[in-house]
């Protein structure tokens, strides 16, 4: 194969002339794909995680309070000291943590940090304080019996708290450069940026920094909160990013929460807290107008939407403005929860799916969480392909690693959670190339051929019948974006 002028010029079964000079990446026999694409993730927060405290992997109490015990004694006194990853259901006791858990820890500093999945967060009394919470009420901010503030704020509170903390456009440029090196590793070509509802307008400074000094490695396609749309348009940016390496693609709503979190809407109560339905973000009437106004504008619009309730919310506002053939490419986020009435729903109006394969190895918990019945209908990936659906894969990084090889083991294994929903390595594949290409209006894409672009992705293995438990040790040999090489272990 000869890569020219970021397309693919020449594919050929013998030996090719190229000019003197050329770059030259030998296969060794290695495999060869369209570029992988992540269709759902977060780069800018996870490049922020990267700076602040890291708390996966905490397994108790106990080392989430030294992992911020370590920062606070960095930080200068009254400085906000933030972090995320931490996860009660790896706790012993599967306690949700509380303010008075990191109290004597930071007396001086406030304190905010997310839950793995980002739907809630911890804060100390120092924090609850500066905020002014007491006073707060609502399902989003937890109490206790005697009705105190635990410290656990939910949903729309989490983005409120992270709203006041300070942020630069060089800053959010940094994070995200941060983060390309280790998604070309990975064979990434492009990712499908979500942008913060807190952070959007440093986020989008970054990527025209960024872009303006001919900076950035991957494509972005890029989806904003709802509450961005008259800003992007006032600022100029949805014109500026409408093709090439940045483009603006869509509008991000969100319809729940998460089921770690118990914030996913539901039908029927959690079978593990049964006064629990979990948290509708929107009314059906606020989430109907959001979609309409977007989708008027031209917008894609994508909804995250975890639980049964969340998922038929945002099925029945997309399905108003898709018709039956769906020309925004509208999607539902994660899906999650997804039974068979809503399946067919979703592909009578030609909606399409994000999902995020890692999810069902993560979620250990799942069947405690829903119970043996509903759990059936968790994650079904081959149903949702085998009935129709376009259905591309995404990380949600930082919540899951950026590697689209370990989704694909995570999809074709499920770690023995319903194995009739298991992915051929082309299913899965596909998930990554030609579907992702598809659900970001990059039709050219998800194939290699003569004349078309070079996005490629050059694995060290040869894939063809590989075992599924072998796929996750598999790595990328070389990863080409617009026909440069932004990652390469081989070359001449």
């Amino acid at each position: 194969m000869y890569v020219d002028g970021g397309r693919v010029a020449k594919v050929d079964d013998g030996d090719i002339t190229v000019p003197q000079g050329t770059d030259v990446v030998e296969a060794n026999g290695g495999s060869l794909f369209p570029g992988f694409i992540d269709t759902h993730c977060h780069p800018f927060e996870y490049g922020w995680l990267k700076r602040n405290v890291n708390l996966k992997g905490t397994t108790n109490m106990t080392a989430v309070r030294l992992r911020l015990g370590s920062a606070i004694s960095r930080a200068r006194p009254g400085d906000w000291v933030t972090g995320m990853g931490w996860d009660q259901e790896t706790f012993a006791d599967r306690k949700m943590p509380g303010r008075a858990d990191i109290d004597d820890v930071s007396p001086a500093n406030p304190v905010a940090l997310t839950r793995v999945c980002g739907h809630i967060a911890l804060l100390n009394s120092r924090a609850i304080e500066l905020l002014g919470l007491t006073s707060k009420t609502g399902v989003e901010y937890e109490r206790d019996d005697d009705g105190k503030i635990t410290g656990i704020v939910k949903e729309r509170a989490v983005t409120e708290v992270f709203a006041v903390l300070p942020r630069t456009a060089e800053r959010s440029a940094a994070d995200l450069q941060s983060v390309e090196a280790e998604a070309s590793r990975f064979g990434l070509t492009a990712l499908h940026c979500i942008l913060s509802p807190e952070g959007y307008r440093e986020e989008l400074e970054a990527l025209a920094l960024l872009e303006g000094a001919g900076s950035l490695s991957l494509n972005y396609r890029i989806y904003i909160p709802p509450e961005a749309i008259g800003f992007v348009e006032s600022a100029g940016y949805r014109k500026r990013f409408s093709a090439g390496r940045v483009r603006i693609n869509g509008v991000k709503v969100y319809a729940d929460g998460s089921l770690g979190a118990r914030t996913a809407a539901l039908w029927e109560p959690y079978s593990d807290d049964k006064a629990n339905l979990g948290i509708l973000r929107h009314t059906d009437e606020e989430l109907a107008a959001l979609v309409e106004k977007a989708d008027a504008k031209g917008y894609q619009v994508i909804i995250h939407a975890i639980g049964d309730r969340g998922a038929e919310q945002a099925i029945e506002s997309l399905s108003a403005v898709a018709g039956s053939r769906n020309p925004r490419r509208h999607r539902v986020e994660h899906a999650s929860l997804l039974p068979r009435d809503l399946r067919a729903r979703m592909s009578r109006h030609g909606i399409r799916a994000t999902v995020q394969p890692l999810f069902i190895t993560s979620d250990t918990w799942a069947v405690d969480r829903i119970g043996e019945e509903r759990a059936r209908d968790l994650y079904p990936v081959k149903s949702m392909l085998g009935e129709g659906m376009l259905v591309s894969g995404g990380s949600d990084s930082p919540i899951e690693s950026l590697s689209p090889i370990l989704a694909m083991w995570a999809s074709m294994t499920r770690a023995g959670a319903n194995p009739e929903e298991s992915l051929s390595f082309d299913q899965a594949l596909s998930l990554y190339t030609m579907n992702a290409a598809q659900n970001g209006f990059d039709d050219e894409e998800g194939a290699v051929r003569e004349g078309g672009p070079a996005e490629l992705t050059l694995l060290d293995s040869d894939t063809e019948a590989i075992h599924p438990a072998l796929l996750r040790k598999v790595g990328a040999l070389a990863t080409v974006v617009g026909g440069e090489l932004t990652h390469s272990y081989v070359g001449a």
